[in-house]
């Protein structure tokens, strides 16, 4: 739970995470950590371009487009259904963050603010000034304190990398198929990855159940979630992997596609190696991963089911989401209309 702490200093329209947490100082300057990772974030991206444009010699669009169309239709709708779970499984995250936070807000709130956050950072990037700057509009109109809503983004991130972490290092661990690219590494390099990504998330649930001290962000007061809070993070979070990772699954070509378990972990690293690109949704990155981890898969299947599962679980939600802003600030234009009534 959070301690109360006086916000008259803050302008009504402070930005969802920086000014909410540090009052109306002015913005820090970048440092040296902030340019590294920009630079990691160039790194990847231009590597990722590297492998695509090699890859793109090997087949052609006629190919591409040959395999989208010779896709099942009852496997699409299947996809399609899986990457549906998977954002009504994302509202999980708003629930748990909005929950450990003290705030019992309707469901409709919740998914409002999940769905057309989440659709905005997985097409734009950038999760705090997109995704972020949706949950502040509505949330704020909910009655939830800017610093508040500077928490609930961190937390719904913090849900994330601990279903990606704890699935990544499951999968390493037990998947006796894993990809050949990770073997080469070492001999059971990707077990020993495993095991430490598995040792992380265990430390951090006995810290989160053992230690149960405050932390201080200039005048903002916080507790870390408890054990079983983080237990439902990761469970969530895992679920959340498991439907958005199954969607692309269920479009791969039949031959040379791993086991399940194998795939997840595969899609777990992509999505890491996505996010540390800092292209918009990972474009481009996560593409390169998922083909570079599935040497054995016929590359023109697999650039069609990444073609599919783009539209499917990114684009389309998208224009879903712009839609649910759309509506939202359409009914807090009509609130204010009739408060100015009344």
């Amino acid at each position: 739970m959070l301690k109360e702490w006086p916000l008259s200093d803050l302008p009504p329209t402070a930005p969802p995470v920086a000014d909410a947490l540090r009052g109306d100082a002015a913005p820090p300057r970048a440092n040296l950590k902030q340019w590294l990772g920009a630079l990691l974030g160039l790194v990847v991206l231009g590597l990722a371009i590297w492998g695509l444009n090699m890859i793109a010699g090997q087949v052609t669009l006629e190919e591409i487009m040959a395999d989208v169309r010779a896709t099942p239709s009852h496997l699409i709708v299947a996809a399609a259904l899986s990457a549906a779970a998977s954002y009504v499984v994302l509202v999980g995250y708003d629930w748990l963050a909005t929950r450990h936070l003290g705030y019992e807000l309707p469901w409709s709130t919740l998914a409002a603010a999940s769905f057309a956050s989440f659709t905005m950072s997985h097409t734009l990037g950038v999760t705090v000034l997109t995704g972020g700057t949706v949950r502040y509009r509505i949330y704020t109109r909910a009655g939830v304190r800017a610093a508040d809503i500077a928490m609930i983004i961190l937390l719904c991130g913090w849900t994330f990398w601990l279903g990606i972490v704890a699935v990544a290092g499951l999968g390493l661990v037990i998947s006796p198929d894993l990809a050949t690219p990770f073997k080469d590494l070492a001999p059971s390099a990707e077990r020993w990855a495993g095991a430490i990504l598995l040792a992380g998330t265990l430390g951090y649930l006995a810290l989160a159940a053992l230690w149960r001290r405050e932390f201080r962000v200039w005048r903002y007061t916080f507790y870390i979630p408890d054990g079983r809070e983080t237990v439902l993070q990761i469970v969530v979070g895992a679920i959340d992997l498991a439907f958005a990772g199954g969607a692309l699954y269920l479009l791969l070509p039949d031959t040379g596609a791993p086991g399940l378990l194998t795939f997840l972990t595969i899609y777990a690293v992509a999505m890491v190696v996505g996010a540390l690109s800092h292209s918009p949704g990972g474009l481009g990155v996560f593409e390169g991963v998922i083909l570079l981890l599935m040497p054995e898969a016929p590359k023109a299947g697999v650039l069609a089911a990444l073609v599919m599962f783009r539209l499917i679980y990114t684009y389309i939600p998208f224009l879903l989401g712009l839609l649910v802003i759309a509506v939202t600030e359409w009914q807090a234009l009509r609130a204010r209309r009739r408060n100015a009534m009344t």
